[in-house]
């Protein structure tokens, strides 16, 4: 009698081993184990060229000085017009719905002014009266999402101050214009550097060059150390652009570490001069993957309210190199494009879209 009760139970025992495999294979459940010793995990990075608000082309391209004040008094008005306030909120929103470690800004601009201006008689005396510092604003919306990001490097690129027309007399403003990188509050960064390249526009006009460069952090994510470099090349010279390229590419040269490189190049996929000089240094541009878009990310009207999207061309990338095996990138996307994305103005949160890409060391 024990023996038919114990084998009744050895045949109760298998027959619910059995039905536990049939369900597992009916609804496919899947095995949820550690990541493997030495396996990084997937790090988000993101760049975004968040836009001054207006054009400064009308200016850089005076063919007469007297022409300055009316230039600048357009440019300026039109920045103020933009709503950068309203257009961080959007972007911090981004941001939250992809909670990237890392996020390279281009245009982060400090505008100050000083009234009355001294410039147009000579003056030299430097405006200082904040009018909106870019930084201060996003972090601002940062928090306002409830997102704890932090500036952890940043390079100073064009500070210069002209004068304008205003109905109360001349005021001079002054932009000062940064490249920053953002990181999570979950990432350790180190070894901060700011470089200005030493090719730059030169209008002859305005007795001024045009100084950009790059901003770049030692950065580990979930183990993985890494260098971040964060830039922004000549949009208003080819000639100036590639050199810019040239100098960037042997500045990083000597890099040991794995290297993510994202920006505004200013050069477009896949024709560009620039780019190309990129993937002869062996970078690889992680929207090479395939992912149901066609990446375009420039440029919309200088007032941001133009209605259908204007992004013809492909100029901000982010690329990786030196790795020393193969990334799995798991999805690039353009974000900031889409109609949804508007402000209740109508306006796009940039003259530019910003990109995501998701990559598995």
């Amino acid at each position: 009698m024990l023996k038919i009760r114990h084998s009744v139970k050895i045949l109760i025992l298998l027959f619910a081993v059995l039905l536990s495999f049939l369900g597992c294979e009916k609804i496919k459940m899947p095995i949820v184990s550690e990541k493997p010793l030495g396996e990084s995990p997937p790090l988000t990075v993101m760049t975004y060229n968040v836009y001054l608000g207006s054009s400064v082309e009308s200016v850089l391209g005076v063919e007469n000085l007297l022409q300055v004040p009316t230039e600048v008094a357009n440019v300026y008005n039109t920045f103020i017009a933009s709503d950068f306030p309203g257009r961080a909120k959007g972007i911090a929103a981004s941001i939250k719905a992809h909670q990237p470690d890392l996020v390279g800004l281009q245009e982060m601009s400090l505008i100050r002014r000083q009234v009355p201006g001294d410039r147009i008689a000579g003056g030299l005396v430097p405006a200082e009266q904040v009018v909106m510092d870019f930084r201060t604003v996003l972090l601002d919306a940062l928090r306002a999402e409830g997102l704890d990001y932090r500036i952890v490097a940043e390079v100073e690129n064009i500070d210069v101050e002209m004068p304008m027309f205003t109905d109360t007399g001349i005021v001079d403003v002054r932009l000062t214009d940064y490249d920053v990188i953002l990181a999570r509050s979950s990432v350790s960064v180190s070894r901060p550097t700011a470089v200005n390249f030493s090719s730059a526009y030169e209008i002859e006009m305005l007795g001024l060059a045009v100084k950009r460069g790059y901003a770049a952090v030692d950065a580990t994510v979930g183990g993985q150390v890494f260098r971040f470099v964060n830039t922004h090349l000549e949009a208003f010279s080819e000639e100036v652009r590639v050199a810019q390229t040239r100098e960037l590419i042997a500045s990083l040269s000597d890099e040991t570490l794995p290297i993510i490189l994202l920006g505004d190049f200013n050069t477009p996929a896949p024709e560009g001069v620039a780019y190309q000089m990129l993937i002869n240094a062996e970078y690889f541009d992680t929207w090479q993957v395939e992912f149901g878009g066609i990446g375009n990310t420039c440029c919309q009207d200088a007032d941001l309210l133009n209605a259908v999207s204007g992004h013809v061309k492909r100029i901000d990338h982010i690329f990786v190199c030196n790795w020393g095996k193969e990334v799995t990138v798991l999805w690039a996307n353009t974000i900031g494009d889409t109609p949804s994305d508007r402000l209740a103005s109508g306006a796009w949160h940039s003259d530019h879209a910003g990109v995501l890409a998701r990559i598995k060391p």
